[in-house]
C-alpha cells in the first residue's frame, strides 16, 4: 500500500485548485484528529465518576497516554513520509485513530482507556509527519505560510467541533440514560460521544485513496540518511534548538489549557456539559480563523519588508501577548466574562502553528522535511502534549489541593510558561537572522 515516493520534479507547480484541494482535505483530516484527541476534555467529569479516577490520572489519559506514543511513532512515520506514498500513510493512520477513538467508548478501566489513547496517538503520528511535507510540495516557499496556517487553523477548530458535537450528543442523551447497543452492551452518554466523533473519520479517510501523491521538489541527490539529518540539525543547532525548546512552552500551555478549560467552566461556573460544548465549542469554531489567517497575513507582510526571521518573530510576539489573557481568563467573576477573555487567548494559541511549520520548511532540504517535521513534533509534543494536562492537574492536586481551584492552576501555568516561551522564541528569531 505504501508505494515508493515519486521522483523529484522541476516541472511547474500544481494548479491553485489542485493545491488548495489537498490543503482542505488534509486540514479536515487534521480537524478529525483534533476532535478525537481533545473531546475527552469535555467528558472528564463523567469519566472520573464511572472509572473512579483522580485529576492527575485524567491528565495522564489526556496527555501522556496519547502524547508519548504519538511522539515515539513520529520518527518512524517521518522516515516513511520521506520514502513512501504519503497519502497512503495518512489513510492508514486515519483508519487507526478513528477506530481507537471509538474504542475509548468501550473502556471500563483506566488501563483500557490508556490503551485506546495510545492507539489514537500512533494513528495521528502519520498526519503529523506527512501533512506539511505534502503541502510544501504544492506551494512555492514564499506562498507556504498561508496554506500551512489554514491547515493548522482548521485543525484547531476541531476542538470546537468536538466540543459542540459532544455537547449536542450529551444534551440529546441527557434524559435517555444508558443506551443498549447490540453487540456492545449498555453504553453511557460519554461512551456514545466517543463513538459519535470517532467513526465518521473512517469515511473521510477514503479521500487519501483518491488524491494523487505529489512530486517531490527543491532538492537533488540520493535519499538522506538519519546521519545526514543529525548533521543538518548540528549545522543549524542554535536556531533549531531555540525554536524547538521555545515551542515546547507554548505547546505545554496550549494543550494543558484546552484539556482543563471545560472542567473549569463545569466546576467553577456550574455550566453543564451541553452548555460548555455549545459555548466553548462555538468560540473554538470561530476564533481560530482569526489567529490562523492573521498569522499568514502578518508573516507575509514581515517577509515583504525583508525579515528573514518573520515566522519565528511572529511566534515570539504571540507567546508574549498571550500572558495577560492566559492569566485572567479563569479569574473573571462570571462564566461569560471568562469566555470573552478566551477570545484573544484562543486566537493567540492558534496564531503560531502555521508559522512554526513554515519556519522548519524554509530551512530544511526537501529530502529531510518529513523526518525534520517528525523530529519537531517528537520534541515539542513529548513535552507539550504529554505534560500539559498533567502539569495543570498536578498543580490542582498537589499545589492548590482542591479540585475547585483548577482555574488557579491554569492561571499559574500561563504566568510561568508564556513569558519563558516568548523569551526563548525571540532568541530563536535572532539566531535565524544571523543564519541568513
Amino acid at each position: 500500500m505504501l508505494a515508493a515516493a515519486p521522483a523529484l520534479s522541476r516541472d511547474a507547480w500544481p494548479s491553485p485548485a489542485r493545491a488548495w484541494t489537498v490543503v482542505i482535505v488534509l486540514s479536515f483530516a487534521n480537524l478529525f484528529s483534533f476532535v478525537d484527541r481533545t473531546v475527552i476534555g469535555l467528558l472528564v467529569e463523567p469519566i472520573k465518576a464511572d472509572l473512579l479516577l483522580s485529576d492527575t490520572e485524567i491528565g495522564v489519559l489526556q496527555g501522556a497516554a496519547f502524547g508519548v506514543f504519538y511522539t515515539l511513532m513520529a520518527l518512524p512515520c517521518g522516515w516513511v513520509a520521506d520514502h513512501a506514498n504519503r497519502m497512503r500513510l495518512v489513510f492508514v493512520g486515519m483508519i487507526v485513530w478513528s477506530l481507537m477513538t471509538a474504542a475509548c467508548g468501550l473502556a471500563a478501566s483506566f488501563w483500557e482507556m490508556f490503551a485506546a489513547r495510545v492507539g489514537i496517538g500512533i494513528g495521528e503520528a502519520t498526519i503529523a509527519a506527512a501533512a506539511s511535507s505534502i503541502i510544501a510540495d504544492h506551494f512555492e516557499a514564499r506562498r507556504r505560510t498561508m496554506p500551512l496556517s489554514v491547515y493548522t487553523m482548521i485543525a484547531s477548530a476541531g476542538v470546537g467541533v468536538g466540543f459542540v458535537g459532544g455537547g449536542l450528543v450529551s444534551s440529546a442523551l441527557a434524559d435517555v440514560g444508558p443506551m443498549p447497543i447490540p453487540g456492545l452492551g449498555t453504553l453511557d452518554m460519554w461512551q456514545l460521544v466517543f463513538m459519535a466523533v470517532g467513526l465518521p473519520g473512517l469515511v473521510w479517510a477514503v479521500w487519501f485513496l483518491i488524491l494523487r501523491e505529489p512530486e517531490r521538489r527543491e532538492h537533488t541527490g540520493s535519499d538522506a540518511t538519519w546521519a545526514e539529518l543529525l548533521a543538518f540539525v548540528r549545522s543549524r543547532r542554535r536556531v533549531v534548538g531555540l525554536h524547538f525548546f521555545g515551542y515546547c512552552f507554548y505547546n505545554t500551555l496550549g494543550y494543558g489549557t484546552v484539556g482543563w478549560l471545560a472542567v473549569f467552566f463545569i466546576r467553577h461556573h456550574g455550566w453543564t456539559i451541553a452548555e460548555v460544548g455549545a459555548r466553548f465549542g462555538t468560540l473554538y469554531l470561530i476564533v481560530p480563523f482569526i489567529g490562523g489567517l492573521g498569522c499568514g497575513w502578518i508573516v507575509r507582510k514581515l517577509m515583504e519588508r525583508g525579515r528573514v526571521d518573520a515566522n519565528l518573530y511572529a511566534i515570539a510576539w504571540s507567546n508574549a501577548l498571550m500572558t495577560v489573557p492566559g492569566v485572567l481568563a479563569t479569574q473573571m467573576p462570571n462564566g461569560w466574562l471568562s469566555l470573552a477573555m478566551l477570545v484573544p487567548l484562543v486566537a493567540l494559541f492558534v496564531f503560531p502553528s502555521g508559522a512554526s511549520l513554515a519556519a522548519i520548511q524554509e530551512i530544511t532540504p526537501n529530502r529531510l522535511r518529513g523526518r525534520m517535521t517528525a523530529l519537531y513534533y517528537a520534541i515539542t509534543n513529548l513535552v507539550g502534549i504529554s505534560l500539559g494536562a498533567v502539569f495543570i492537574a498536578a498543580l490542582t492536586d498537589y499545589v492548590f489541593r482542591d479540585e475547585m481551584r483548577v482555574g488557579d492552576s491554569i492561571s499559574l501555568a500561563a504566568a510561568i510558561l508564556s513569558p519563558v516561551g516568548a523569551t526563548i522564541m525571540f532568541m530563536a528569531a535572532k539566531a535565524r537572522r544571523e543564519m541568513a
